[in-house]
Protein backbone atom coordinates (compact mmCIF):
# COMPACT_ATOMS: atom_id res chain seq x y z
CA UNK A 1 0.00 0.00 0.00
CA UNK A 2 2.67 2.19 0.96
CA UNK A 3 4.44 1.91 -2.67
CA UNK A 4 0.73 2.65 -4.10
CA UNK A 5 0.77 5.88 -2.18
CA UNK A 6 3.70 6.96 -3.15
CA UNK A 7 3.63 5.92 -6.69
CA UNK A 8 0.16 8.24 -6.78
CA UNK A 9 2.26 10.87 -5.00
CA UNK A 10 5.04 11.05 -7.76
CA UNK A 11 2.45 10.84 -10.31
CA UNK A 12 0.55 14.09 -8.91
CA UNK A 13 3.69 15.94 -8.40
CA UNK A 14 5.33 14.92 -12.07
CA UNK A 15 1.13 16.13 -13.40
CA UNK A 16 2.02 19.47 -11.83
CA UNK A 17 5.80 19.87 -13.17
CA UNK A 18 4.24 19.27 -16.49
CA UNK A 19 1.46 21.65 -16.49
CA UNK A 20 2.10 25.39 -17.87
CA UNK A 21 3.48 28.07 -15.34
CA UNK A 22 -0.28 30.00 -15.76
CA UNK A 23 -2.40 26.71 -15.20
CA UNK A 24 -0.55 26.13 -12.06
CA UNK A 25 -1.85 29.17 -10.11
CA UNK A 26 -4.05 28.02 -7.59
CA UNK A 27 -4.96 24.33 -8.39
CA UNK A 28 -2.95 22.93 -5.54
CA UNK A 29 -2.96 23.11 -2.12
CA UNK A 30 -0.92 20.97 0.44
CA UNK A 31 -2.27 21.21 3.97
CA UNK A 32 -2.03 19.49 7.82
CA UNK A 33 -5.68 18.51 9.11
CA UNK A 34 -5.71 17.90 13.12
CA UNK A 35 -8.67 15.80 13.30
CA UNK A 36 -11.73 15.16 11.11
CA UNK A 37 -11.33 12.27 8.63
CA UNK A 38 -7.93 11.63 9.23
CA UNK A 39 -9.02 10.77 13.16
CA UNK A 40 -5.82 12.60 14.96
CA UNK A 41 -4.30 14.04 11.97
CA UNK A 42 -3.94 13.71 8.60
CA UNK A 43 -1.11 15.50 6.08
CA UNK A 44 -2.87 15.99 2.47
CA UNK A 45 -2.73 16.93 -0.79
CA UNK A 46 -5.53 18.67 -2.69
CA UNK A 47 -5.85 19.69 -6.71
CA UNK A 48 -8.41 21.37 -8.13
CA UNK A 49 -9.88 18.77 -11.24
CA UNK A 50 -12.84 20.84 -12.71
CA UNK A 51 -13.35 24.47 -12.16
CA UNK A 52 -17.10 25.73 -13.85
CA UNK A 53 -16.55 29.25 -13.22
CA UNK A 54 -14.81 31.64 -10.67
CA UNK A 55 -17.09 30.96 -7.62
CA UNK A 56 -17.63 27.00 -7.92
CA UNK A 57 -14.99 24.51 -8.30
CA UNK A 58 -14.43 20.11 -7.76
CA UNK A 59 -11.47 19.33 -6.20
CA UNK A 60 -10.26 15.96 -4.87
CA UNK A 61 -7.59 14.91 -2.33
CA UNK A 62 -5.12 12.31 -1.14
CA UNK A 63 -3.61 12.01 2.67
CA UNK A 64 -2.05 9.96 4.77
CA UNK A 65 -1.84 9.76 8.97
CA UNK A 66 0.43 7.22 10.90
CA UNK A 67 -0.73 6.76 14.63
CA UNK A 68 0.71 4.86 17.26
CA UNK A 69 -1.44 0.96 17.47
CA UNK A 70 -3.55 0.15 20.17
CA UNK A 71 -1.91 -3.40 21.13
CA UNK A 72 0.15 -3.97 23.75
CA UNK A 73 2.07 -6.76 23.22
CA UNK A 74 3.99 -5.37 20.54
CA UNK A 75 4.34 -1.68 19.10
CA UNK A 76 2.35 -1.55 16.09
CA UNK A 77 1.56 1.47 13.99
CA UNK A 78 -2.28 2.24 12.34
CA UNK A 79 -1.95 3.89 8.89
CA UNK A 80 -4.91 6.00 7.69
CA UNK A 81 -5.64 7.43 4.14
CA UNK A 82 -8.35 9.35 3.58
CA UNK A 83 -9.62 10.10 -0.37
CA UNK A 84 -11.95 12.94 -0.18
CA UNK A 85 -13.72 14.93 -4.03
CA UNK A 86 -15.34 18.10 -2.91
CA UNK A 87 -17.43 21.45 -4.19
CA UNK A 88 -15.85 24.73 -3.12
CA UNK A 89 -18.09 27.87 -3.27
CA UNK A 90 -15.77 30.83 -3.36
CA UNK A 91 -16.48 34.35 -2.26
CA UNK A 92 -13.19 35.73 -2.95
CA UNK A 93 -10.37 34.48 0.12
CA UNK A 94 -13.67 33.22 1.59
CA UNK A 95 -14.99 29.97 0.83
CA UNK A 96 -17.47 27.02 1.54
CA UNK A 97 -16.69 23.80 0.96
CA UNK A 98 -19.03 20.26 0.97
CA UNK A 99 -17.36 17.10 -0.04
CA UNK A 100 -17.79 13.18 0.55
CA UNK A 101 -15.14 10.64 0.59
CA UNK A 102 -13.79 7.64 2.34
CA UNK A 103 -10.87 6.38 4.77
CA UNK A 104 -9.00 3.32 4.72
CA UNK A 105 -7.59 2.63 8.26
CA UNK A 106 -5.29 -0.30 8.62
CA UNK A 107 -4.63 -1.52 12.06
CA UNK A 108 -3.30 -4.59 13.81
CA UNK A 109 -5.15 -6.25 16.58
CA UNK A 110 -4.85 -9.52 18.83
CA UNK A 111 -4.90 -13.04 16.83
CA UNK A 112 -5.48 -16.16 19.63
CA UNK A 113 -5.36 -19.42 17.28
CA UNK A 114 -8.34 -21.60 18.65
CA UNK A 115 -9.63 -24.44 17.08
CA UNK A 116 -10.42 -28.71 17.63
CA UNK A 117 -6.65 -28.86 18.17
CA UNK A 118 -6.03 -27.00 21.34
CA UNK A 119 -9.29 -26.43 22.82
CA UNK A 120 -8.39 -28.43 26.36
CA UNK A 121 -4.70 -26.40 26.47
CA UNK A 122 -3.78 -23.31 27.34
CA UNK A 123 -4.46 -20.91 24.45
CA UNK A 124 -1.31 -19.89 22.71
CA UNK A 125 0.63 -16.71 22.71
CA UNK A 126 -1.21 -14.03 20.96
CA UNK A 127 0.06 -12.62 17.22
CA UNK A 128 -1.43 -10.01 15.65
CA UNK A 129 -3.39 -9.60 12.75
CA UNK A 130 -3.57 -7.00 10.26
CA UNK A 131 -7.13 -5.71 9.88
CA UNK A 132 -8.83 -3.10 6.97
CA UNK A 133 -11.80 -0.76 7.99
CA UNK A 134 -13.17 1.66 5.55
CA UNK A 135 -15.31 4.07 6.76
CA UNK A 136 -17.40 7.23 5.00
CA UNK A 137 -17.02 11.01 5.97
CA UNK A 138 -18.76 14.50 4.85
CA UNK A 139 -17.15 17.66 4.84
CA UNK A 140 -18.53 21.16 5.53
CA UNK A 141 -15.93 23.84 5.88
CA UNK A 142 -15.09 27.09 5.92
CA UNK A 143 -11.77 28.61 4.30
CA UNK A 144 -9.94 31.69 4.02
CA UNK A 145 -7.82 31.37 0.86
CA UNK A 146 -6.53 34.19 -1.35
CA UNK A 147 -7.60 33.64 -5.12
CA UNK A 148 -3.84 34.44 -5.94
CA UNK A 149 -2.56 31.74 -3.70
CA UNK A 150 -0.54 31.26 -0.63
CA UNK A 151 -1.30 30.97 3.10
CA UNK A 152 -4.75 28.58 3.47
CA UNK A 153 -6.64 27.94 6.82
CA UNK A 154 -9.99 26.21 7.42
CA UNK A 155 -11.86 24.70 9.85
CA UNK A 156 -15.23 22.48 9.87
CA UNK A 157 -17.35 19.98 10.91
CA UNK A 158 -16.82 16.45 9.60
CA UNK A 159 -19.16 13.38 10.53
CA UNK A 160 -17.73 9.90 10.08
CA UNK A 161 -19.60 7.40 9.45
CA UNK A 162 -18.48 3.43 10.31
CA UNK A 163 -20.06 0.25 9.67
CA UNK A 164 -20.43 -2.46 11.92
CA UNK A 165 -17.59 -3.88 14.30
CA UNK A 166 -17.92 -6.47 16.38
CA UNK A 167 -16.59 -5.86 20.20
CA UNK A 168 -16.27 -2.29 19.70
CA UNK A 169 -17.88 1.36 20.46
CA UNK A 170 -19.23 0.63 16.44
CA UNK A 171 -21.50 -2.35 17.60
CA UNK A 172 -24.47 -0.85 16.24
CA UNK A 173 -25.76 -1.50 12.71
CA UNK A 174 -25.07 2.38 11.61
CA UNK A 175 -22.48 4.00 13.24
CA UNK A 176 -21.61 8.11 13.27
CA UNK A 177 -19.18 9.94 15.02
CA UNK A 178 -18.89 13.75 14.86
CA UNK A 179 -15.52 15.36 14.74
CA UNK A 180 -14.35 18.95 13.97
CA UNK A 181 -11.75 19.62 11.55
CA UNK A 182 -9.02 22.40 11.45
CA UNK A 183 -6.38 22.80 9.19
CA UNK A 184 -3.57 24.74 7.68
CA UNK A 185 -1.84 25.06 4.08
CA UNK A 186 -0.56 26.70 1.06
CA UNK A 187 -1.92 27.15 -2.04
CA UNK A 188 0.23 26.94 -5.15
Amino acid sequence: MIKRFLFTLVFLITGLCSTSQEDRGKKNTAYFELLGKGLFYSFNYEREIYRIDEKLAFNGSVGFSILPGFTDIEKSKDRVFPFEINAKYSFGQHHVVLGYGTTLWKYKVLDIKIDNSNIGSAPAEPTLKEMKEWFAHIVLEYRYQKPEGGFMAKAGISPLYFDYMAHSAFSNSKNAQFSINLGIGYNF
